[in-house]
């Protein structure tokens, strides 16, 4: 191809600085296949970035002001990058990344970059990888190829990616790039039907559906590096606690579109949200808060039960998120037996 030649001469003079290392990303975009030379859309269509970095890097950095730097070298060798996203934000929820894969294709969105920066770690490894989009709540499919780099020192690797560029010579047709990142909250509220603080009754006659340790990406179990044994452990602890739901429930496959679930006798579904408190409020239709835990970024999770047909849902009376999932979903049950005078 017309880049293949120049491409093994950058790789062999980088290659024992600068690896392909997959293992830096979270899945599924550790599971893609490394490659050379970026995906051909790069250079004349519109890209999204996604930035896997905490969310207060440093007293002097947070992930925007990185992915300002990021934005300037992409400007620069020609990629029309137009939305960036904290990673935690874009898969925040079931809900949250099916409204959000929506709003991409309607932009018109063909291309995914994905940062990756925690020099807090005592192995501050990062990684840049660019491939395309396939308009699914994954962003990308395991059998996809992408570019990558990696390596333990940001600045030094994204100088020797705009040297890759000038090298393999890209010519872009994106003439019109934006000087500055635009930031973006996940996909906003995303609510469609009736929102009640409170439980519907109908789940004393209804049957639940709890999805099986829901994870972000239904087809892709993301935090583990042993998802059996995780989604084992995880699916034990649920049924311990789901002891204190008074009604009836099932579990399902996490993979199942909600129609499909509804089919099979679940009018309601156990959904839920991890993000800071202040996007978690956004996303669900609260009224700002002035409570300064909406303020530090720490990612939280919140409960709520949605009502498949209509897309009514019901967040509880009470704000009952809390850090980690288990005592969110004991919180979400607490007010609900409470509601119900239980």
């Amino acid at each position: 191809m017309k880049h293949t030649t120049l491409t093994v001469l950058f790789a062999l003079i980088v290659g024992s600085v600068y690896s392909q290392d997959t293992s830096v990303f979270p899945a599924p975009f550790r599971d893609l296949t490394p490659v050379n030379e970026l995906p051909e859309t790069a250079m004349y269509t519109k890209t999204m970035v996604l930035v896997d970095a905490p969310m207060v890097i440093s007293p002097d950095e947070t992930w925007q002001t990185f992915a300002e730097t990021a934005h300037r070298a992409f400007q620069e060798v020609g990629i029309d990058a137009v939305a960036y996203y904290h990673l935690q934000d874009a898969r925040a929820g079931r809900d949250v990344s099916k409204l959000l894969t929506g709003q991409l294709v309607g932009r018109n969105i063909k291309n995914v970059i994905l940062l990756t920066y925690n020099p807090q770690q005592s192995n501050s490894r990062c990684g840049l990888l660019i491939t395309t989009f396939n308009e699914k709540a994954s962003f990308v499919g395991t059998d996809q190829s992408a570019y990558i780099m990696t390596g333990n020192d940001w600045q030094a690797m994204m100088d020797q990616f705009q040297k890759y560029m000038l090298l393999n010579q890209y010519e872009t047709r994106n003439f019109l790039i934006s000087d500055l990142p635009e930031f973006f909250t996940g996909a906003g509220n995303v609510i469609k039907g009736r929102r009640a603080e409170g439980f519907a009754q109908d789940l004393k006659l209804d049957k639940l559906a709890l999805p099986r340790h829901e994870e972000y990406f239904s087809t892709s179990p993301i935090a583990s590096n042993d998802t059996a044994q995780m989604l084992a452990d995880s699916s034990t602890v649920i049924a311990q606690i789901m002891r204190g739901y008074p009604f009836e429930y099932g579990l399902v496959d996490p993979a199942q579109e909600e129609d499909e679930i509804r089919q099979g006798g679940y009018p309601f579904i156990l959904m839920r949200l991890q993000s800071s408190e202040e996007n978690l409020r956004t996303m669900l239709g609260y009224e700002e808060s002035t409570s300064e835990a909406t303020n530090n970024g720490s990612s939280v999770y919140k409960y709520y039960i949605k009502h498949i047909y209509t897309g009514d849902v019901y967040l509880g009376n009470t704000w009952d998120a809390a850090p980690r999932w288990q005592d969110a979903l004991r919180n979400h049950l607490q007010h609900l037996r409470a509601d119900f005078g239980l």
